[in-house]
């Protein structure tokens, strides 16, 4: 259920076994990284735009911080190099998400966490805010062993997700997320689920936020936020390419590009229920961009209590 994310469709043999994409190896190692954010930033449960922000739009935490597959490779590369002067002679190859290695099962073997019910790999100790990496090696070494699943009967992650994303417990329809509308697809975002996106702009940490186990997550110093958890709308609505890359640039919300983040925060304009965007949204309503002018039109319709046009 990768909705137009085609490539994780793409040679799926690769991803059959780490040997096909590194045919030495023998054992695999799998390091987690938190990336929590501090005890300031408090855990929303839900959606929705959340009134005491002032018409802000919120970015997932991940987000906050500087690109992470640079630190999380150099990170892995540092201890495989330590393992080779331990053992002269090993081979070994560093991966973090780019490559056709399934992270999570592996994590999972290796006692780092189980998969919850929101597909996310929980950990005992660092709840569902971090990163993975790792690399595999030619040596044969002494395996740990997996974590029992602790999810129970627990379904708040399912229940909480405001666009029903989630077909079954550990299958998530990608098609219906939030985290894809706003990061991933290119285009409009289908209507039905423009009011469960509420105020997000960039990615969506509910299903986490509302875990159990996220109060056990702790931050890494290796990955502290650049970024403030939100940005006002009308900031983000005013963004032109020089100002997206200066602030956004080697960060993961970069990844949106510079019309996708403006698409978003009209979209969540809509959402706030603030006449104050008005001026904005009929501005951007000529919009040369017609995803861009079509999703200001919607808003407009949204906080003036306009009905929608049918879907076609």
């Amino acid at each position: 259920m990768h909705a137009g994310m085609a490539y994780l469709a793409r040679d799926p043999s690769a991803r059959e076994s780490i040997t096909r994409w590194f045919p030495a190896a023998r054992s695999v190692i799998l390091l987690g990284f938190s990336y929590a954010g501090p005890p300031s930033m408090t855990p929303g449960t839900g959606g929705g735009p959340d009134p005491g922000r002032g018409g802000a739009g919120r970015f997932a935490r991940y987000a906050l911080c500087d690109d992470y597959h640079p630190a999380l490779k150099a990170k892995a590369r540092e201890l495989l190099t330590w393992l080779q002067t331990e053992r002269p002679g090993t081979k070994g190859k560093v991966f973090v998400d780019t490559s056709p290695v399934l992270e999570r099962l592996y994590a999972r073997w290796a006692g780092l966490g189980w998969v919850g019910k929101n597909t996310m790999l929980l950990s005992p100790s660092l709840g569902s805010f971090f990163f993975l990496a790792g690399f595999a090696v030619d040596a044969e070494l002494e395996p740990d062993q997996p974590v029992t699943d602790h999810c129970g009967a627990c379904r708040r992650c399912l229940d909480a997700c405001p666009t029903g994303a989630f077909a079954a417990p550990r299958v998530l329809d990608a098609s219906r997320c939030i985290a894809y509308f706003t990061i991933e697809h290119r285009g409009e975002v289908p209507r039905s689920f423009r009011g469960g996106v509420g105020d997000w702009v960039f990615g969506c940490d509910v299903c986490q936020d509302v875990c159990p186990f996220s109060r056990f997550a702790r931050m890494n110093p290796v990955f502290r936020p650049r970024l403030p958890e939100r940005a006002p709308l009308e900031e983000l609505a005013a963004l032109d390419e020089k100002g997206f890359e200066e602030r956004y640039g080697a960060t993961p919300v970069e990844r949106a590009r510079v019309d996708g983040l403006k698409r978003n925060a009209l979209l969540a304009m809509g959402n706030s229920g603030q006449t104050r965007f008005l001026p904005i949204l009929e501005r951007f309503a000529g919009d040369p961009d017609p995803v861009l002018a079509e999703q200001a039109r919607a808003s407009l319709e949204r906080l003036l209590g306009l009905p929608p046009p049918p879907e076609t």
